[in-house]
């Protein structure tokens, strides 16, 4: 599996920053998702900045980071960002539900997408954008069930736009997108069915 560090930090990750929330309250949480933002733009500015430190997080760290990503940005401080936005601009169950669609359906879309994309859409496939709405759409679900208090089919049409926001070529990376533009939505329709 290609990337394979890379997709469990992206998992651990959405689930590690969803943690401090929780534990810490939305105004400190915000505070601390600042101050590691903070921290890993100083790492990416370090590591573009000086060849040493770059071949070093590529020698130890290479399967955290794409190839492409060698002499350019990675998406951790927009993952950071979007994860941590979501959290603070909308209600919790909403913000939970779109950090889960970025941290497993994401992964899931890449997974699929690589290895049984055949079905072309720019750079990215069908079959992974279908795997991106079964597992969000799944992750939703679970949370539901667990309590999480989304209508299902809140849910599915939250999951449907994080995986089309995946699959466009938009400007932005989609780390920070995902879970901004579908909690959005989900934020929409909760205030306009009340």
């Amino acid at each position: 599996m290609n990337h394979l560090g890379r997709k469990l930090f992206h998992v651990l990750g959405g689930l590690g920053l969803l943690s401090l929330y929780f534990i810490f309250g939305r105004n400190n949480s915000f505070i601390l998702y600042g101050a590691l933002a903070a921290v890993v733009l100083l790492i990416e500015v370090a590591r573009l900045s000086l060849p040493a430190v770059n071949h070093f997080f590529y020698a130890h760290f290479g399967s955290f980071i794409r190839k492409n990503e060698e002499h350019s940005m990675t998406g951790t401080v927009p993952y950071i960002l979007g994860i941590s936005l979501s959290l603070y601009a909308y209600a919790t169950p909403v913000a939970v539900a779109a950090v889960c669609f970025l941290a497993f359906g994401d992964v899931a879309a890449t997974t699929v997408g690589e290895r049984f994309g055949r079905t072309k859409i720019g750079k990215k496939s069908l079959e992974g954008t279908a795997a991106f709405i079964v597992i969000a759409v799944s992750a939703g679900l679970a949370l539901h069930l667990a309590g999480l208090h989304l209508t299902p089919w809140v849910i599915v049409v939250g999951a449907v736009v994080a995986a089309g926001v995946e699959l466009l070529p938009l400007p932005v990376n989609d780390n920070l997108m995902i879970p901004v533009l579908s909690g959005a939505v989900m934020e929409l329709i909760l205030r306009f069915s009340r």
